[in-house]
């Protein structure tokens, strides 16, 4: 993953934002990644034994279901004293303790994830937006929707507009749905814009808060945490566009194993659990009650 450099305070920032002191960039990503965060606790959630009885014997042979995640894009999936946490860590852990299994989250590259399910990776569970491409090779399984959101610095000091990024400097995640967006949108720019890309959120919203980039833009539950948990330096700015399906990844020709996550999932919704676990986050808004395989999606 990218790592974190060291970046200045600027001026622009501290003008912009109504603060008493004014902090680096740095000292906004630290707290912003050591804020408290409970979670919800899924060793509440009980083994059904049905759903247990779906998972495939090279599944379930090490007590063990192991998926890939980007432990970068809080409030999903991050890290906190190096334990991977997040509102679909927390769905995954209830997720493996239905099929009678524990968790383990291996931290990789977003893109590189879906191409080592099945392989490295029994499940990806990343935040993965659900699209038509996706669906061709891979099995995907809705539990969430979210769209694309942007935020500048407090203030929005260089009168940024999402709708207008031309001859702007903007930042997102490598291999994220904002990526293909802002690329989309470039194509229609006579002056083209500066687009930052990084492996990581963090590098992201530090890139934002150091002055790096004039806005960024990341799935619409990201923003709104970032917004929170940066004291200030940043705000939202304008809708909330393309709102899409999230899904759970699994390998397109594993049929038994996509059966095992749809149903877990499916009673994670009927029981109310996926509801809490999102709650514990601050979301309580747009959880699907449906775990749907290969929803149609427009794109």
């Amino acid at each position: 993953m990218r790592a974190r450099g060291v970046i200045a305070a600027v001026t622009a920032m501290c003008a912009a934002m109504a603060l008493a002191a004014c902090q680096s960039a740095d000292q906004v990503i630290a707290e912003y990644n050591n804020a408290d965060a409970a979670g919800y606790d899924a060793s509440t959630v009980q083994t059904d034994p049905a759903i247990q009885a779906l998972v495939p014997e090279t599944v379930s042979a090490d007590g063990m279901l192991t998926i890939g995640s980007n432990l970068y894009w809080a409030p999903a999936e991050f890290q906190q004293g190096g334990t991977p946490v997040g509102y679909e860590i927390d769905m995954m852990r209830a997720v493996a303790r239905r099929m009678g299994l524990e968790l383990h989250v291996e931290n990789a590259e977003f893109d590189s994830i879906m191409p080592a399910i099945g392989s490295k990776y029994e499940v990806g569970a990343s935040s993965f937006t659900i699209t038509s491409e996706r669906e061709a090779n891979f099995n995907m399984i809705q539990f969430y929707f979210g769209g694309i959101a942007w935020a500048t610095q407090s203030g929005n000091p260089t009168e940024f507009d999402p709708a207008d990024i031309c001859g702007r400097s903007v930042g997102v995640q490598t291999g994220t749905m904002e990526d293909d967006a802002v690329a989309e949108m470039a194509q229609e720019c006579d002056v083209q814009p500066a687009i930052q890309r990084y492996d990581s959120q963090d590098a992201v919203t530090q890139a934002l808060t150091g002055g790096k980039i004039e806005a960024m833009s990341a799935d619409s539950p990201v923003i709104d945490y970032a917004v929170a948990k940066t004291d200030g330096a940043i705000a939202a700015i304008g809708e909330v566009t393309e709102m899409a399906p999230f899904g759970v990844v699994v390998r397109k020709d594993d049929q038994a194993m996509t059966d095992a996550v749809q149903a877990a999932l499916q009673s994670l919704m009927d029981d109310g659990t996926l509801v809490q676990i999102f709650a514990a986050w601050g979301i309580n808004d747009n959880i699907a009650d449906q775990a749907i395989v290969n929803p149609e999606v427009d794109g």
